[in-house]
């Protein structure tokens, strides 16, 4: 890995992506899936992501757990006319 860690939260937002890191770089990051599932069908995520235009890669710091990440991500993908600051807290759904 070459880059300090990017926090999972980062990706709380409603296409699921962060921007690179790498200066002067305009790719986007995505999370990678590892191919488990929970037994609700949330999917598990590898601990890092890399940047399909200028190759870097970056660790992922696990500051929230990938159910988490997703059920936020989906609730944004469900509620777009809410702003991604306006998300209800955790339980409240």
């Amino acid at each position: 890995m070459s880059a300090p860690p990017l926090a999972k939260s980062s990706f709380v937002n409603i296409d699921a992506r962060a921007r690179c890191l790498t200066p002067d770089c305009w790719g986007d990051l995505v999370l990678m899936p590892t191919g488990e599932q929970d037994r609700d069908g949330v999917p598990a995520f590898l601990p890092f992501t890399a940047c399909p235009l200028c190759s870097s890669t970056f660790p992922i710091e696990q500051d929230m757990t990938d159910r988490e990440l997703f059920l936020k991500v989906s609730w944004l993908r469900a509620n777009p006319h809410v702003e991604e600051d306006e998300a209800p807290p955790e339980g409240a759904r």
